[in-house]
């Protein structure tokens, strides 16, 4: 369920430091805004929590779910705050508070500005361009270094594919991490209420994902998988198992059972050390997948 984002005056005046919002996007209960500040450009997020009903019947549903909602996106910004290294994005000078703005009850804060394109547009672009191996290789050394940190601090992403995957043209930071907003914290309980519902995007779900007791076993290993789906898809074009017309159901299903067409069938032009490498992330079981992420950021480096 989306909603209308509330009017740019009313943000304005619940959170005075801004000085200029223009609407970026929009997706569940989250806005993001591209805004200034006394700092400089940054992208403002303003996430509206569901309102808790008087006297409903499926009160303690609303309750939970505002929780999970609040919970997701302060456990982001904690993370955020934790980790400073280029692959991921930045928190930038709003720090996140709960405002009233115009009667809705929501939380905002803000991160650094990119000027970029995501992955995603870029893969749907009429004038794509198909990328280099060496391009292709700096996408999987950025992701497995955001992996590596985020497993430092016992988190998983859980939501790596290329809309939160952003191309930018700085020397020495090609690609960034973006929205951590369902990211996994093993240390802590989870979030979700509803443990036969998991936030997800389906066309990027690691197999071990659909067992009922995966978060017994989750580790960084799924979100190798999910940036295996991404290198593939940006290097070929084409997503190594999703069709686009197939539903939820035909996708996870694809996804336990097909085995995509190897990388180097699709781009020939590229190195078998690197395809072989990129298909071994998208082995079904988590322990064929690399198991070391130092030895496995050793092992991208040697490709160069």
């Amino acid at each position: 369920m989306s909603f209308q984002p509330p009017d740019p005056s009313l943000i304005q005046s619940a959170f005075p430091e801004i000085r200029s919002l223009t609407f970026h996007r929009q997706g569940g209960f989250k806005a993001v805004y591209k805004t200034e500040t006394g700092t400089g450009t940054e992208a403002f997020k303003l996430l509206c929590l569901p309102k808790v009903t008087e006297g409903a019947l499926d009160r303690d549903l609303q309750e939970m779910s505002r929780k999970a909602q609040l919970g997701r996106a302060l456990r982001e910004v904690s993370i955020l705050g934790d980790i400073d290294i280029p692959e991921i994005v930045k928190l930038g000078s709003i720090k996140a508070r709960i405002a009233d703005v115009g009667g809705l009850e929501c939380l905002g804060y803000s991160e650094e500005w990119l000027d970029g394109e995501n992955l995603w547009d870029i893969l749907r672009s009429p004038s794509r361009v198909p990328p280099s191996e060496a391009e292709c290789r700096r996408l999987l050394e950025c992701l497995v270094t955001a992996i590596h940190a985020l497993w430092k601090l016992d988190k998983i992403h859980r939501d790596i594919k290329p809309l939160n995957v952003m191309r930018l043209s700085q020397e020495g930071r090609p690609f960034v991490l973006l929205d951590l907003g369902i990211a996994y914290d093993l240390s802590e309980p989870g979030l979700t209420y509803n443990t036969a519902f998991f936030p997800c995007t389906y066309r990027y779900l690691a197999p071990e994902m659909t067992e009922p007791k995966f978060r017994e076993r989750l580790d960084f290993r799924s979100d190798l998988y999910t940036t295996g789906l991404t290198v593939y898809e940006f290097a070929s074009g084409r997503h190594p198992i999703a069709q686009d017309m197939d539903d939820m159901v035909r996708t996870i299903t694809r996804a336990l059972h097909d085995l995509p067409p190897p990388l180097h069938s699709l781009r020939p032009d590229f190195s078998e050390p690197f395809c072989s490498l990129v298909d071994q992330l998208l082995r079904k079981k988590p322990m064929l997948r690399p198991g070391n992420l130092e030895q496995l950021q050793k092992r991208i480096r040697s490709l160069s």
